[in-house]
């Protein structure tokens, strides 16, 4: 599956989540193709997405938390999913875009790609519920893998969605400041739970 068919199906169905992204193409992806949610794009170092969304979710339990994660982030830190299946947030769901590749990095393969299962790691360090989705899956089951995970009664969560190897979606450096877009996160989040408060 294309990663832009992954994004526009995840911004169609998760409308009222708070959306954290890794370093990467997941992060692109949404940048590109993504809703309006309040969104904390990660920068570096690679790895120190999971454990970010794992304090956002335990800081605010009141809100839902959708981390949007590449395979390479993950694998730089996998001791993150012992971390996040032994706090067990339960308003934290992950998408795993799992090209098999360092993106950032020029293209370069992970260790044991197409050998190791990011699903069945996340599986056996305790995570309740974790889905594993084809690379060539038709869109309904793109949209009904994502929907799953979404509505699962409390989490963590993980689906590991096999994406196309594609061109790098890399040009320039990004248009801010890691420190710039924690201001400008911070921002819309505030603006987003006032229009969610109006809405009650």
């Amino acid at each position: 599956m294309r990663r832009a068919v992954l994004a526009q199906t995840i911004a169609e169905l998760a409308p009222e989540h708070v959306v954290l992204t890794s370093l990467g193409t997941a992060g692109r992806a949404w940048r590109d193709h993504g809703g309006p949610n309040p969104t904390f794009y990660g920068s570096d170092p690679m790895g120190a997405a999971p454990g970010l969304a794992l304090g956002a979710a335990l800081a605010r339990p009141d809100l839902e938390f959708l981390l949007l994660e590449g395979d390479g982030d993950l694998v730089m830190n996998l001791g993150s999913l012992l971390a996040v299946a032994d706090a067990t947030p339960a308003n934290l769901r992950v998408i795993v875009f799992d090209n098999g590749r360092y993106e950032t990095g020029g293209g370069q393969p992970l260790a044991a790609a197409g050998r190791a299962d990011l699903a069945a790691i996340a599986a056996g360090a305790g995570w309740p519920a974790v889905r594993r989705l084809d690379r060539a899956a038709s869109r309904e089951e793109i949209r009904a893998a994502v929907g799953e995970l979404l509505a699962t009664p409390s989490g963590p969560a993980l689906l590991v969605a096999e994406v196309d190897q594609e061109a790098s979606p890399y040009g320039g450096p990004g248009e801010h400041s890691g420190a710039e877009a924690r201001v400008i996160f911070q921002q819309e989040l505030a603006r987003w739970e006032a229009t969610r408060t109006g809405m009650r």
